[in-house]
């Protein structure tokens, strides 16, 4: 019983500093300055028209909220370099991300993603994609053309072996985290 108050505590506590976090951010009249912004556990179903106004932003962590779509502003973050998206409700890509042309990071890990098409190539500076613990059952060839990607994680999908022994072979210089060739159950 003290474990289960303890968890509930902890969880009020983040949300509740989350909600802090958006509060300050929603009141400070310097938003146009900054480059890095945490609006992580901020229970987000949609984002703050207010963010439009963070122009210069390189780093977003949005993690832990209840988004499952970005606004077509999105767009206009043209310096973005790495978007935390993990824990949400994203069902695919977002294609606004295709505007982002410096984006290199993107962790989309632990959202209900079932497949990984084309639109990725889009994304022309991407290096480090995170996709750890979604529902991954499809990944495009075409993903093996993307002339900047370094970085993949895939564990804890519905990949198969086949999904990822032509994954290895087609990026063979490529850091790839999977589950293929574990012993693991």
């Amino acid at each position: 019983m003290k474990k289960l108050l303890a968890l509930c505590l902890l969880i009020f506590s983040l949300s509740a500093e989350g909600q802090s976090r958006l509060k300050r951010f929603l009141a400070d009249s310097n938003r146009s300055s900054i480059e890095t912004l945490d609006l992580s556990r901020c229970d987000l179903a949609s984002l703050p028209a207010e963010l439009k106004d963070c122009l210069q932003i390189k780093e977003l962590d949005l993690s832990k909220n209840e988004l499952d779509s970005l606004p077509t502003w999105f767009g206009l973050f043209k310096d973005l370099e790495v978007l935390h998206l993990s824990s949400n409700q994203f069902k695919h890509l977002p294609q606004v991300l295709q505007q982002c042309k410096h984006l290199k990071e993107l962790h989309l890990d632990q959202n209900p993603i079932d497949s990984l098409n084309s639109g990725v190539l889009r994304l022309s500076q991407l290096e480090w994609l995170d996709l750890w613990d979604c529902e991954i059952k499809y990944i495009s060839p075409e993903l093996c053309q993307h002339p900047t990607l370094k970085r993949i994680d895939v564990r804890r999908n519905f990949l198969g072996t086949r999904d990822l022994e032509w994954l290895y072979e087609c990026a063979p210089e490529w850091e790839i985290e999977s589950t293929w060739g574990c012993d693991c159950d």
